[in-house]
């Protein structure tokens, strides 16, 4: 359950379409508690999402990219792992995100010799 000051909505009746990029586009944030609120929201709504998740994948694009882009390590370990929980979080959702390989991995390029100092 989401839980905010004035109101608390049940995940599973939340507007995936709406909330998952809204989320995402939070893991730009480097403030707290604004990169707090954007990485729960995220972890919350894919533990929970289910079938709901798979078709808002093309919407997560552009957030996941924007993340990356930013060059910051704590982004970018922050969004692997947003990456990791997103695979695992409902059927398909991995080969849902090969059409978009090509946009999402030239960033990691960069930092796949760093090893131990990225993370």
């Amino acid at each position: 359950m989401i839980c905010w000051a004035l109101f608390e909505v049940e995940i599973e009746k939340l507007d995936y379409h709406h909330y998952l990029p809204l989320f995402f586009d939070g893991l730009c944030e480097m403030t707290f508690p604004y990169e707090f609120f954007a990485r729960q929201g995220i972890h919350d709504m894919l533990e929970h999402g289910g079938n709901k998740i798979l078709p808002v994948i093309p919407q997560l694009i552009i957030p996941i990219k924007n993340a990356l882009n930013l060059r910051n390590r704590q982004v970018i370990c922050v969004t692997l792992k947003v990456l990791q929980h997103l695979v695992v979080s409902a059927d398909m959702v991995g080969e849902a995100l090969v059409p978009y390989y090509r946009q999402i991995l030239p960033i990691l390029n960069i930092f796949k010799n760093m090893n131990g100092e990225l993370f």
